[in-house]
């Protein structure tokens, strides 16, 4: 090697050695500065024809990022971010709800009504006893008036968090934007990109919370962001703008509005509907399903329990002609959402069940399986908008023509329904369900609960606007009358011969409309399925709707656990992969300076020689 050519190699080698050593007490100076990667010079050696040093490029500073693990940290964060999201509210709700231990919790407030109502039977003509009922019935009605707001808002907590991430992901999107514009100017200038990439992963790590994204780098640098369903959120240094219009006053089994993406090229989408994890899918689906089925839940309750203690069975009377034999039925208590069940035998042998539904608006007919929570029965709607008993038949005796049965108007406007000794059909039984109307006089039924969202209305379970359930439980209270004259509870009677007030008939009535009787619930509500929907009492129910919210938040801290415990795994995987070695960087440091001194010394070794040639010369 010539004299020249080694001054060219110290040279070089002095240029290479301070760019490091640039590079590597920046390292150390960021040691601690979150999301900084360790940051090393790449070299290129360049020789002449003669294989001497003529050139060194040691300009291009790159990261140590492992992208796969980098991958895989982002996709963590939405998942995690979900499952949190989804615990929190989960954990908030349960606390609503209460426990079954709980003195204040839904349970426990059933089972107080139901234990004044068991004193009720022992001791009906007490005063102070029938006092304790009204009082426990007040406060059940208080709690779940008091529980279904309490979820409303946290609906309306979870609509107006929304509209704030839509923001924030605006904001994270705008800056990616510029970001990756000013990577690209650098890039095009021969500059280093590495800190402004790490800016740019810090962003996109952000991103990743919100929204699970697929990130592609591209060739010029630049990057790509798409959601999981792979529509644009970011591409060609454009990012797309999300719109969110929050809904100020959520009403019940209303669905909020979602959030609007339009791209840079004119194209909408929900980004909700395009996506599958990330706190943003996580509040939508709290606010749209998990807590409006919770509403429901409190909705099922209410309604079922104004049912339990209004609603009184119309037995028929048996009927016979000729041959055919069956029953007889008074319809003319129907009102909107009141049932008749019919149970017959049809002409193969086999047991059917038939549900009539009362509605007062023919435009909601026809009704399917899905008006009862019964399973196993075929559902007729049937109109009694007339208010005429003998219309009421008419259109019942259309509605069974393809049974097989003989039905038809007994002469008297009430139902008659006949086997037919010819197909062979038989009928095994037919009985109305309808709501009393008034406080006596009606059978053993008491509204104990009413409607009094608009004014004091009795619950009767109609269908007419939306269904008089949805939202119920906001507007459950105990029935003025009895707030009255608590003996109401007692007197069911004034004709012919007024009860004593001593007699335990409606009492054990109502006693056993909350523990004794069975029968399917709603399986909208989140308990059970439509094939098998939860059948029990009505303090069965509500002790599995507590039980249900304790268990989903149980469950939904269980899975945010296991999410975080994953994203921490790979959190500091991740960070292992970047970050900066402090004792390896200072030893690199002395290694540095030690070769910095050693290149030093060759130029002056040849600087000596030089100035020996020039003065032989």
């Amino acid at each position: 090697m010539g004299l020249t050519s080694a001054l060219n190699t110290a040279v070089f080698g002095i240029t290479y050695n301070q760019r490091q050593l640039d590079v590597t007490a920046s390292n150390i100076a960021n040691a601690d500065t979150a999301g900084y990667s360790k940051k090393i010079i790449s070299a290129n050696v360049y020789f002449d024809g003669n294989g001497n040093v003529a050139g060194m490029n040691a300009t291009e500073v790159r990261r140590i990022v492992n992208e796969q693990i980098q991958s895989d940290y982002f996709n963590s964060l939405a998942d995690t971010s979900y499952s949190r999201q989804i615990a929190d509210f989960t954990d908030r709700l349960d606390d609503i709800f209460g426990t079954i231990d709980d003195k204040s919790s839904l349970s426990s407030l059933a089972g107080n009504l139901s234990a004044a109502l068991a004193g009720l039977v022992n001791d009906p003509g007490n005063y102070a006893v029938q006092k304790d009922v009204v009082s426990a019935a007040e406060a059940f009605a208080r709690e779940i008036n008091s529980s279904y707001e309490q979820i409303a808002d946290l609906r309306q907590e979870a609509d107006n968090a929304l509209a704030s991430q839509t923001d924030s992901v605006n904001g994270l999107l705008s800056s990616i934007e510029d970001i990756d514009e000013a990577i690209q100017n650098a890039t095009q200038s021969g500059v280093s990109t590495a800190d402004m990439e790490d800016e740019r992963d810090r962003l996109i790590e952000q991103l990743s919370g919100y929204i699970d994204i697929d990130v592609t780098k591209n060739d010029n640098n630049s990057i790509s962001i798409r959601t999981a369903s792979g529509d644009q959120l970011y591409a060609d240094g454009q990012a797309s703008t999300l719109t969110f219009d929050a809904t100020h006053l959520l009403q019940p089994g209303q669905a909020g509005n979602s959030v609007m993406v339009r791209t840079p090229g004119g194209t909408q989408f929900d980004l909700i509907a395009s996506s599958k994890s990330g706190s943003m899918q996580a509040t939508a689906e709290l606010r749209d399903d998990i807590l409006v089925e919770a509403q429901t839940q409190l909705d099922t309750i209410a309604a079922e329990l104004s049912l339990a203690f209004s609603n009184v069975n119309v037995e028929s009377t048996a009927a016979t002609v000729g041959l055919d034999s069956g029953f007889d039925l008074d319809v003319s208590a129907l009102q909107p959402g009141n049932t008749i069940t019919l149970d017959y035998t049809d002409s193969s042998g086999n047991p059917q069940t038939v549900t009539l539904v009362a509605v007062d608006d023919p435009a909601l007919l026809p009704l399917d399986n899905s008006a009862t929570a019964n399973p196993g029965d075929t559902v007729f709607g049937i109109d009694i908008s007339s208010g005429v008993p003998a219309t009421y038949i008419t259109n019942i005796t259309a509605a069974l023509a393809g049974t097989g049965l003989l039905v038809s108007n007994d002469g008297s406007d009430n139902l008659r329904v006949l086997g037919d000794n010819t197909a062979p059909t038989s009928v095994e039984s037919l009985s109305a369900n309808v709501t009393v109307t008034a406080n006596s006089d009606q059978g053993l039924g008491l509204a104990i609960f009413v409607d009094q969202r608009a004014g004091t209305d009795l619950f009767t379970d109609a269908l007419e606007g939306g269904g008089q359930r949805l939202g119920y439980a906001s507007g459950i209270s105990v029935n003025p009358d009895l707030l009255a004259d608590s003996a109401l509870l007692v007197n069911y009677q004034t004709t012919p011969t007024p009860n004593t007030t001593n007699d335990p008939a409606r009492a054990q009535f109502l006693s056993d409309a909350l523990s004794v009787g069975t029968k399917h619930y709603d399986p909208g509500s989140g308990i059970g399925s439509a094939s098998t929907p939860f059948q029990g009492t009505l303090l069965g129910f509500v002790n599995q709707t507590v039980a249900f919210q304790g268990n989903q938040a149980e469950d939904a801290a269980t899975y945010a656990n296991s999410k975080e415990a994953l994203t921490m795994n790979l959190a500091i995987r991740y960070e292992q992969s970047y970050s900066v070695d402090l004792d390896a960087e200072l030893a690199f440091m002395v290694q540095l300076e030690n070769a910095y001194a050693a290149n030093a010394r060759v130029m002056q070794t040849i600087k000596d020689l030089f100035e020996e040639l020039l003065n032989i010369v």
